[in-house]
């Protein structure tokens, strides 16, 4: 007896527990004890049991009858009643939905064991017949076959639906007789057909249907007596228009100039199957001349024949006469080419065989494309290298292989650095060249029997099997790494990129294919995180690390539609006299579950997620929404400083977004100071364009962080930038010894002579603040001057300090 996996819906406790020990006792397994509607439902669905116990009377609103009903609909389980009675509704509703069986309570073991025997008996073999049925139909589909069956008793024909669309003439369905069709088909045919019907045994044959006009539609009909479940005769069988083949040998009898024309190559060959006749096709595709082939037999010198291939002589005594199918042809110098092979008998009046015509066509080219589709749809077609399908067939093998054969398997994930950069700026047509010589030197440094992928944009994984230890991946790894790191010359451009790179080693690091990839994956984030440009190898708490990052991203999409997001601002102070000069505004994300959050924890995330257009449009408008509202308030011309993402300012829509924010709030524009990274001056050219038109809108342009980025006095020089924020690196310092003085000395002289304002930021004590005033800073900033705070209390915060000042 099958053991079963068995759910049991019973809420009597006794009763489930009693069944539960039964069924134990029979070898069965209980997968769950239910006691209500809902809870079987999800247990069905979490768990799939083979076969289900359901009591007719089970509490809430719905009854096992109706659960009954659902589970069969949707998981064809069997289910067997449990009942300690029944009124005759219920009878008559439990047998509609078709149970498997009936349990009557206080129940017998034998009678319980029999029951389920019996369900499990029945429920494989209606799933035998419906899978039977399936094949059934598709064969059918395929063949492009109509079935139909007579009666003969009561004179009825049945077909299905392509049946009544071959024979046409007006049969329907279910209302047809022999008598119907009969009147349909032509007359040199109807006796001969009406003769077959009338047959014990199986009959094949082709008869004529009028259609409209002179046109006459060939049928290929095939039949077999046998009987119903009645124990009546019927006649089943199938039929299929061949009109079209029919017409094409009836056009290949004449069709001699065709014969000399066609790209196909033809063959005529005699009744004993032996050339008597070929086309300069033929000769031009096989490169055979006449004298080689005439008098033989294909078999002997074009054709490797397989087991399956029906033979021309059995094709010229078949009733169709026809048969068309793949095949090798051997060519005159021994190479082999795949054609497409038509064979046609051609009968005379008595319909004895004359001839046969067998035409070929040269299918490589086909056979070549598919070949091509098919390295196409596992390979990347600007590398080369395998996709993502190849990846998880490739590491599903090498993974099986590793249980059975022992080893490791390291997967290495690659992240180049600073593609995107390059992408942008210099083009798609040279990015392409870049990610392809890449892909060039990951795949030098691999073993034959290694695989590389690309994932698609820049990212690679490189899978390396048949590991003795785990550290092995490594070293391989490393190689890439050196590998990429060497300058990669593209036209007259030399470029140097470095690649993030994670390891992750199976059966180690995860179980399953999904499990591994983002093991390396995680260990190629964290490698990212430590500064690029390295190897990190997968710990466990890496997962962690990406875990909270991906929170974090998917977090942001809703963080301003749930206004999560708030601008704090920080007063700006002017050295000479100690006034209040303005604001900056810094973005702070008050999050549900972590709390306050600040820039450095979330702004990098929404650059590289794509979210910070949005973001930095929302601070922008927010702040010049502040500031409208203070300089209502105080009459004072304060200025707004707006911290603004590269990824921001060099979209094509920056300088539109800015004038289009001052108009809604009415702001004048020397009332806005931009603040941007060296970072954006690596794209010199076109942050020019951008930084000189926000200075004709009569905006300011800071640049912020000053002196830990890449800019320079030749970059300065020519940028029309009004002020540079030095960073609070070198503030700290002071007063500092001599260099610490000398250095930020430097900074201020070399802003004066390029007529640029100065602003000391992380200024913390009085000592700071003097220093920078004595060496004539002309602003400062810091928590010596104000902490930065929420709208409620910035503007009074601020005003107090200017009035203590």
């Amino acid at each position: 007896m099958q053991a079963e996996c068995i759910l049991i819906v019973e809420d009597e406790p006794v009763v489930a527990l009693d069944l539960q020990q039964s069924l134990m006792e029979m070898g069965h397994q209980v997968l769950s004890i239910a006691t209500s509607f809902t809870e079987a439902l999800n247990v069905v669905q979490q768990n799939q049991p083979s076969l289900i116990l359901m009591d007719i009377h089970i509490d809430g609103d719905t009854d096992g009858i109706d659960a009954c009903e659902m589970i069969s609909r949707r998981w064809k389980l069997p289910v067997i009643f449990l009942t300690a009675y029944a009124d005759d509704l219920t009878v008559s509703r439990a047998a509609n939905v078709k149970p498997f069986g009936y349990v009557m309570k206080p129940f017998e073991s034998k009678e319980l064991m029999a029951v389920i025997q019996v369900a499990r008996s029945r429920h494989n073999a209606e799933g035998m017949l419906a899978a039977s049925e399936q094949r059934l139909t598709m064969a059918l589909d395929a063949a492009q076959l109509g079935s139909w069956q007579w009666s003969r008793q009561h004179d009825k024909l049945e077909g299905d639906e392509r049946f009544f669309e071959i024979v046409g003439g007006g049969l329907r369905p279910f209302q047809s007789s022999l008598t119907d069709l009969l009147r349909l088909v032509t007359e040199r045919d109807r006796d001969r057909l009406s003769h077959w019907f009338q047959q014990t045994d199986f009959f094949s044959d082709t008869f004529c249907i009028p259609r409209s006009g002179q046109e006459l539609a060939w049928i290929e009909i095939y039949g077999k007596l046998t009987c119903n479940l009645n124990g009546e005769p019927v006649l089943i069988g199938a039929v299929r228009d061949i009109s079209l083949r029919k017409t094409m040998e009836d056009q290949l009898r004449q069709a001699s100039v065709v014969f000399s024309e066609a790209v196909e190559g033809m063959l005529i060959l005699d009744a004993d199957c032996r050339v008597v006749s070929a086309n300069p096709a033929f000769f031009q595709m096989t490169r055979f001349s006449e004298q080689q082939i005439m008098g033989l037999h294909p078999d002997d010198f074009l054709l490797v024949r397989r087991e399956s291939d029906p033979s021309y002589s059995a094709i010229a005594v078949s009733e169709p006469g026809f048969w068309t199918g793949e095949a090798r042809c051997k060519r005159q110098d021994g190479s082999q080419i795949s054609i497409l092979q038509h064979v046609c008998v051609v009968r005379n009046e008595q319909g004895q065989t004359q001839q046969i015509v067998v035409s070929i066509s040269d299918i490589s080219f086909i056979r070549e494309a598919e070949r091509q589709l098919e390295h196409l749809a596992f390979h990347d077609p600007l590398t080369g290298m395998g996709n993502r399908y190849l990846l998880d067939q490739r590491l599903a093998q090498e993974m099986s292989l590793s249980q059975v054969n022992g080893g490791n398997v390291a997967i290495i994930f690659i992240d180049l650095d600073g593609f995107k950069a390059i992408n942008d700026s210099m083009g798609h047509h040279i990015g392409d060249r870049l990610l392809q010589e890449a892909a060039h030197r990951i795949s030098g440094q691999i073993r034959r029997y290694d695989e590389a992928i690309r994932l698609g944009g820049d990212e690679f994984v490189v899978i390396v099997p048949n590991l003795t230890q785990q550290s092995d991946g490594r070293l391989v790894a490393e190689k890439i790494l050196q590998a990429l790191s060497v300058t990669i010359r593209i036209d007259e451009h030399q470029f140097r990129i470095s690649a993030s790179i994670g390891i992750a080693t199976f059966p180690q690091d995860g179980a399953g294919l999904s499990e591994i990839l983002s093991a390396a994956d995680s260990a190629m984030y964290e490698a990212k995180r430590q500064g690029k440009g390295r190897i990190c190898v997968y710990t466990s708490d890496m997962t962690d690390t990406v875990r909270t990052r991906l929170n974090l991203e998917q977090g942001l999409h809703h963080a301003l539609e749930r206004q999560e997001l708030e601008l704090y601002y920080q007063p700006v102070f002017s050295m000479a006299n100690e006034r209040l000069s303005g604001f900056e505004a810094l973005i702070r994300w008050n999050h549900p579950v972590s709390g306050v959050l600040l820039p450095d924890q979330f702004i990098r995330i929404a650059e590289e997620s794509g979210q910070i257009q949005s973001i930095g449009s929302w601070v922008l408008d927010t702040a010049l929404q502040q500031l409208s509202q203070w300089t209502e308030a105080t009459g004072t011309a304060l200025v707004m400083a707006v911290n603004v993402s590269p990824k921001q300012f060099l979209q094509d829509d920056f300088l539109a977004s800015v004038e289009l924010a001052l108009r809604r709030w009415q702001v004048p524009a020397h009332q806005l100071e931009i603040e941007i990274t060296e970072s954006v001056l690596q794209d010199f050219q076109r942050s020019r364009g951008i930084v000189s038109g926000l200075r004709e809108l009569g905006v300011s342009v800071a640049i912020d962080d000053f002196g830990t980025g890449y800019s320079s006095l030749a970059l300065l020089k020519h940028l029309p930038v009004s002020r540079i924020k030095i960073d609070r690196s070198f503030i700290l310092a002071l007063p500092g010894n001599a260099r610490d003085h000398g250095l930020v000395s430097v900074m201020l002289k070399m802003a004066g002579s390029l007529e640029l304002e100065v602003t000391a930021e992380g200024v913390e004590t009085w000592q700071q603040a003097a220093v920078l005033q004595q060496l004539g800073c002309s602003a400062a900033q810091g928590f010596y001057y104000g902490q930065p705070a929420p709208t409620a209390t910035a503007l009074h915060d601020a005003i107090c300090r200017h009035d203590r000042g």
